[in-house]
C-alpha cells in the first residue's frame, strides 16, 4: 500500500511539473530581453565582431545557447550571417558553436 501511494504521489508531481512548464513556455518574453535578442540579430547582420560580442554579452547568455534558440528572419544565427555576407561574424559564430568549417562554404 505504501508503494502504491508513493507512485501515485510521484505521478501527480510529474503531471504538475509538466503543466507548470507548459504554462511557463507560453508567457511572452520581457521587453528588455526581446530588445536584446533583436540587437543580436542586427549585430550579426552588421558583420562587426565587436558589435556582436557586445550584443551577446547584453543578453547574459552564451553564444551557443543563443544560437540554439534564436531565430533571425526564420534562420539560425550562422545561416543569417551567411545570407547577409557577414563573413567575419559567421566565422566567429562557427568557432563559438563548434560548427565544422564545411558549414561556412554552404552559402545560398
Amino acid at each position: 500500500m505504501f508503494m502504491s501511494r508513493r507512485v501515485t504521489q510521484l505521478a501527480l508531481l510529474g503531471i504538475t511539473l509538466s503543466l507548470t512548464a507548459t504554462v511557463a513556455n507560453a508567457a511572452p518574453y520581457p521587453k528588455h530581453v526581446e530588445k536584446n535578442l533583436i540587437a543580436v540579430c542586427e549585430a550579426v547582420k552588421s558583420d562587426s565582431r565587436l558589435r556582436l560580442h557586445r550584443a551577446v554579452k547584453a543578453t547574459g547568455f552564451k553564444m551557443r545557447y543563443i544560437h540554439e534558440g534564436l531565430v533571425c528572419n526564420g534562420q539560425d544565427m550562422l545561416t543569417f550571417a551567411l545570407t547577409h555576407n557577414a563573413s567575419k561574424n559567421a566565422q566567429l559564430i562557427a568557432r563559438r558553436i563548434n560548427a565544422s568549417p564545411s558549414v561556412l562554404t554552404a552559402k545560398r
